[in-house]
């Protein structure tokens, strides 16, 4: 998770970031403010069954 936060905070945070570091025992991720997609977050959730919450502030994804 430690090398996420660095990516997102030097803004280098985007779906081939995110889905290269998925780690399963993650539950809580923050993707405000990244390049992180719909898709991107959908793959990142079939690797991380204990995600609980999800920042996704000011985010690149859709909101419906």
């Amino acid at each position: 998770m430690a090398i996420a936060a660095i990516a997102k905070r030097r803004k280098l945070l985007n779906d081939e970031v995110i889905i290269s570091l998925a780690d399963s025992s993650w539950e809580i991720l923050d993707i405000s403010g990244s390049d992180v997609t719909d898709s991107g977050l959908a793959k990142v959730a079939e690797s991380c069954k204990f995600l609980r919450a999800v920042d996704i502030r000011y985010s690149g994804l859709k909101y419906y």
